[in-house]
This record gives structure tokens, C-alpha cells and sequence, in this order.
């Protein structure tokens, strides 16, 4: 399941220079671009959909879907893992204060 977001209609769809999707049920393939993701409806008109979420949440650029698989990790420095852990902490202390209400 997918989710799409910040789409528009588009009067003169975008170049459609970019890899083809074929999505299920779809009269034609749609098209990943610089622009999004470009969808042409069997009615002859054509979405732009900027933004997409996947089922776990993840959302990404419509653009960047063939390359989704490769994300750069985030890397906290030594004080923002020592912040991190106390907040862990913190949370774990309330939670069992708040387990005997």
C-alpha cells in the first residue's frame, strides 16, 4: 500500500523523460521524473504526485523511488547519544510511574 501526497493535475504533464512504473490496473505505465511521479488517468489526464508513504511510514520524494534503497545513515555524535540514552531512560521510568495508575 501507498499513499500519495502533494499531487496536482497537470494541464501540460511534464516532460515525461524518466523510468516507467507499471502499476496495477493502470492504462499505461506511469512515469518516475525529475518532477515526481507522473500518472496518466484513463480519463486522459495527468497527475504530478510529489510525495509517496509506504505502509511502514516511510515517506520519500516521488522522484527518488527507484532509489529509495539506498539511504544515508544518520550519525549522532558522542553528546547526542549520551542525550538519547537519557531520554530513553527517562521514558522507561515513566512509563512504569504511570503503569501503577
Amino acid at each position: 500500500k501507498v499513499t500519495f501526497y502533494g499531487s496536482s493535475l497537470v494541464e501540460n504533464g511534464p516532460s515525461a523523460n524518466g523510468q516507467p512504473l507499471e502499476i496495477q490496473g493502470a492504462s499505461r505505465p506511469a512515469i518516475v521524473t525529475k518532477a515526481g511521479l507522473v500518472l496518466f488517468g484513463n480519463d486522459g489526464k495527468t497527475l504530478l504526485v510529489k510525495n509517496l508513504q509506504f505502509e511502514d511510514g516511510k515517506m520519500i520524494a516521488a522522484a527518488q523511488f527507484f532509489s529509495s534503497g539506498s539511504s544515508a545513515a544518520v550519525e549522532l555524535t558522542e553528546e547526542e547519544k549520551t542525550f538519547a540514552k537519557h531520554i530513553k531512560v527517562n521514558i522507561t521510568l515513566w512509563k512504569k510511574s504511570t503503569a501503577h495508575c
